[in-house]
């Protein structure tokens, strides 16, 4: 996801030279000199915190507590942007000695071509210079939505953070079933990647609802309704509930567990 957001900032005509990437993989630093021309550093201690104005963890959530706490004090104005998943601003707060000029984001893989979509939460420590700054940024790999609360992230999480999962699967059920009804592989797939991508089209760019857009498809006693017919009796809907309600109940767990170290 870091190089997502480098790859994306380039794009948008962010010049190289204001980049700086601390990574402590040598095999990724050597790609990222190499095929970026970015400037990595080996340690946080190489890092002038007085001369940045914006500093990113794209980390593991387990790697956050020691990070943050081995930094020094940063200067007031350095707005913050985390995308460790599950770690609170208050958490990151207290690791980083009481700094609040923070902004929380959940990304999603899609930013890797920059389709991507952010949750992005800011604490009452960033001004609207700083939570446009933020926004500018994750801007650079998709689409951004705003929420007043940080638990609402933990929805986020389980809809749009882990959605690409939920959709990756769905289509792969879909492409081994048609490949079950005699169909060759690479026809499946493509019959599979081709409807779910032109149904997402259709769907953002339709004026319809979705409910609407799916009645459009489903013709009385047709197929579309024998289909349909079988995930209503098997509840699938309730199932996919389960399913969401079940990851915004692990990123809670993740969030206590990480804010307690």
């Amino acid at each position: 996801m870091a190089r997502a957001l480098i790859e994306g900032l380039i794009r948008h005509g962010q010049a190289v030279e204001d980049i700086q990437v601390i990574d402590i993989n040598p095999a990724v630093a050597q790609a990222l000199e190499q095929e970026l021309s970015l400037t990595v550093l080996q340690s946080c201690d190489q890092l002038n915190l007085e001369q940045i104005s914006t500093l990113v963890f794209a980390v593991k959530p387990q790697q956050l507590p020691s990070l943050a706490k081995g930094l020094g004090r940063l200067p007031k104005q350095l707005r913050v942007i985390s995308i460790a998943a599950g770690v609170t601003t208050h958490a990151l707060s207290q690791w980083l000695k009481g700094h609040n000029n923070i902004v929380r984001a959940m990304p999603n893989t899609p930013a890797l071509i920059g389709e991507g979509i952010s949750g992005l939460y800011a604490t009452s420590g960033v001004n609207q210079e700083d939570k446009l700054g933020a926004q500018s940024l994750l801007s650079a790999v998709g689409s951004v939505i705003w929420v007043d609360h940080e638990t609402d992230l933990d929805a986020v999480t389980a809809v749009s953070g882990s959605g690409p999962a939920y959709f990756f699967w769905m289509m792969e059920e879909m492409q081994n079933i048609a490949q079950s009804l005699g169909l060759p592989q690479e026809i499946a797939q493509k019959l599979v990647l081709q409807t779910a991508l032109g149904a997402t089209k259709l769907a953002s760019q339709s004026p319809d609802t979705l409910p609407m857009l799916r009645e459009k498809v489903t013709s009385k006693g047709g197929t579309t309704e024998a289909a349909l017919t079988i995930l209503n009796q098997e509840h699938v809907a309730e199932l996919l509930e389960k399913a969401i309600l079940a990851a915004r109940q692990k990123a809670e767990e993740l969030g206590r567990t990480l804010s307690q170290q």
